[in-house]
């Protein structure tokens, strides 16, 4: 009985030196490390190192990229309508717009006078001596404020209200310079879009275009 019980254990030992050298596993340790059936299998992350790293595809990569929003103004046009027809032809170039006016005072001509005299009669004997003295275009104020006083001419530019005074000034009279205003009114058209769709569009050759920053709400 002891031989035989020796034996068994030789054999034993013969058999688990033959399993660590041949690579074979015990089927116990294999269906133990092996998940059940319908339970997916658990990557560790540092698996995934070794092979390639996923692609990430941007949002809307397929799809073409937005285009570059422009904004400019054009003008000034005198006429609204100016304004408004090129407005309306842009519009199938993809350009949207909106027509504004701006308005202020500027110099219309200035007005040479002499100061009111006391009567009517002092302002005819006025007038009448600058007629003999070689002086036209001249008249007397009949109201208003420089009333009886004697209009000496409207002049368009500065300098030839100036020269008349010094004519008068030579001839011992004094006089004054009157600016008169009148409001002047531009319109300007305000466009947006896409930047390609400013190329060549027809801006007529007195007016100027004018790159300005784009409002928040404007850009797409």
């Amino acid at each position: 009985m002891r031989t035989l019980a020796l034996i068994l254990i030789l054999l034993n030992v013969g058999y688990l030196y033959w399993q660590s050298q041949s690579g074979v596993a015990d089927p116990q340790v294999v269906s133990q490390s092996m998940p059940p059936q319908g339970v997916p299998t658990l990557i560790l992350l540092g698996e995934h190192q070794d092979g390639p790293a996923p692609r990430s595809v941007p949002a809307q990569a397929a799809s073409s990229a937005a285009p570059t929003w422009q904004c400019e103004t054009v003008g000034p046009f005198s006429m609204s309508a100016e304004a408004e027809s090129l407005q309306a032809l842009l519009l199938d170039s993809g350009l949207t717009g909106t027509v504004r006016s701006v308005s202020r005072e500027v110099v219309a001509s200035y007005w040479v006078f002499m100061p009111s005299r006391a009567t009517r009669d002092a302002a005819l004997i006025l007038a009448r001596d600058l007629t003999a003295r070689g002086l036209r275009d001249l008249y007397v104020i009949n109201d208003g404020e420089h009333r009886n006083g004697i209009a000496l001419g409207l002049f368009s530019e500065h300098d030839r209200a100036r020269r008349r005074v010094e004519e008068l000034d030579a001839l011992g009279y004094g006089a004054g310079i009157e600016a008169r205003n009148r409001t002047q009114t531009h319109y300007w058209l305000d466009l947006s879009g896409p930047a390609d769709s400013f190329s060549g569009i027809p801006i007529p050759p007195d007016v100027s275009r004018i790159e300005r920053p784009c409002p928040p709400l404007v850009e797409p």
